[in-house]
């Protein structure tokens, strides 16, 4: 893999944590409450205390605005990209944000919001790479656009946009990277994907995106199969990496507090496990999403709780420090 930059940024660069808090694309309410909820369960963790000399890594929180037209609540459901405006608009701030973190050296840190989200950190983290490679940790591919959408629900397209679709939602991003497609299909990965719609199950197949389902995942071993999205990712020769994880990714008798769940997905612990391996890949990963967490879904709390701690994880702190042993 040739990169001016081939660090893994997740637990070692400093940290730019960019608070998106954005319900529009999910059309619901609480994902736009999580991501400064989710910000704060990483804070309330990463304590000189607990984190040591990594404390410093983590830096002052950029949040971008996203706010809601007026007329919201008339707006949803109706299936006709009531919310593209300003999602635009927030995706644009956010791209930039990703951008100035990347370019300085960061770790760009999407702190979401739902997964409308990536629109904006797919695009920035575009800008500054020739070749970016996406590991998409998801239940659901995102791979629809405006036409072949069911809900009609903009969380479900960022994806699509990246790999510029025929059709896609907010085409305009195109221009702040400079090139259509910003990101070859050729070179996404997803990991964990057991809902897809018949359309982009047709995308999967006609522009070979490299997938392994949740049941192939799972028979493959977790660690061997994140393995093999990487090495599939050092195959194409991307130049640098971009992960967006959909908490939803995680089986809603772990984690019940997110909006679009679906049985049979990752435990905690082998959402721990990919994190780790992530964090200790030698490859180029220099932006990371967290998103979907919405809390009014679990008044019980602990899926804030999970995705703080999975966040802590995929960050690099640790039970114990690396080498450690008193036997």
């Amino acid at each position: 893999m040739t990169t001016q930059d081939a660090r893994n940024r997740m637990t070692a660069a400093p940290i730019t944590p960019i608070v998106v808090p954005l319900w529009l694309g999910a059309e619901r309410h609480g994902t736009d409450l999580g991501a400064t909820i989710l910000h704060g369960a990483l804070r309330e963790r990463w304590t000189p205390a607990i984190a040591g000399a990594a404390y410093r890594r983590l830096g002052d929180m950029v949040t971008v605005d996203c706010p809601a037209p007026a007329d919201a609540e008339r707006r949803i459901d109706h299936r006709n990209l009531a919310f593209g405006g300003a999602i635009l608009d927030c995706a644009r701030a956010q791209a930039a944000a990703v951008r100035d973190a990347i370019s300085a050296g960061d770790l760009a840190l999407t702190i979401g919001g739902d997964h409308a989200a990536a629109f904006g950190s797919l695009t920035g983290a575009a800008c500054c790479g020739e070749r970016v490679g996406v590991i998409w940790i998801d239940t659901h591919p995102d791979l629809n656009t405006p036409v072949t959408s069911p809900s009609g629900h903009m969380h479900g397209m960022p994806l699509a946009t990246a790999i510029g679709l025929e059709g896609r939602a907010l085409p305009e991003l195109e221009s702040i990277v400079g090139r259509e497609p910003m990101i070859d299909p050729g070179d996404v990965a997803l990991l964990g994907v057991r809902d897809i719609d018949p359309a982009e199950r047709e995308v999967i197949l006609r522009h070979g995106i490299w997938a392994l389902p949740m049941e192939d995942w799972h028979d493959a071993g977790i660690g061997a199969g994140l393995a093999l999205a990487l090495d599939h990712l050092v195959s194409r020769g991307v130049t640098s990496v971009h992960v967006s994880m959909d908490l939803d990714v995680l089986d809603p008798a772990v984690f019940p507090g997110t909006g679009t769940r679906a049985p049979g997905g990752l435990t905690y612990r082998e959402a721990s496990q990919v994190l780790r391996r992530l964090g200790d890949w030698d490859g180029p990963i220099r932006s990371f999403d967290m998103v979907e967490l919405n809390p009014s879904l679990d008044p019980s709390g602990q899926s804030t709780r999970i995705a703080g701690e999975l966040l802590a994880t995929a960050l690099g702190l640790r039970m114990l420090p690396a080498g450690f042993s008193n036997h």
